[in-house]
């Protein structure tokens, strides 16, 4: 198996005739995934495909999920400070609940 340039953040791409594929291509799809290393297979000379391992994202569930995404625009003295200054909604002639 040859190997190519360097990728940024992957181990080092392998080269690997179609013929040679063939004959070994559950033990190559087995060692994508295990090493994260790229293999390209060629048909005289040229590339046909990649073959990469697939890496499944972790996202964010539940509780927490959102931690950093807010931004405030003011310091916490000046976000407490001016939360005394809201007032209630009872204060704001809004105390009692509406019916629908």
């Amino acid at each position: 198996m040859k190997t190519a340039g360097k990728r940024s953040s992957r181990a080092a791409a392998s080269v690997l005739q179609a013929a040679e594929f063939k004959a070994e291509a559950l033990a190559v799809m087995r060692r994508v995934s295990e090493t994260g290393q790229l293999v390209t297979i060629t048909s005289r000379g040229k590339a046909l495909v990649r073959i990469e391992p697939i890496r499944e994202e972790r996202r964010a569930a539940g509780y927490g999920s959102m931690r950093g995404t807010v931004e405030f625009l003011v310091s916490d003295d000046e976000l407490v400070s001016a939360r005394s200054d809201w007032g209630t909604l009872a204060e704001w002639g809004g105390g009692e609940a509406r019916k629908g």
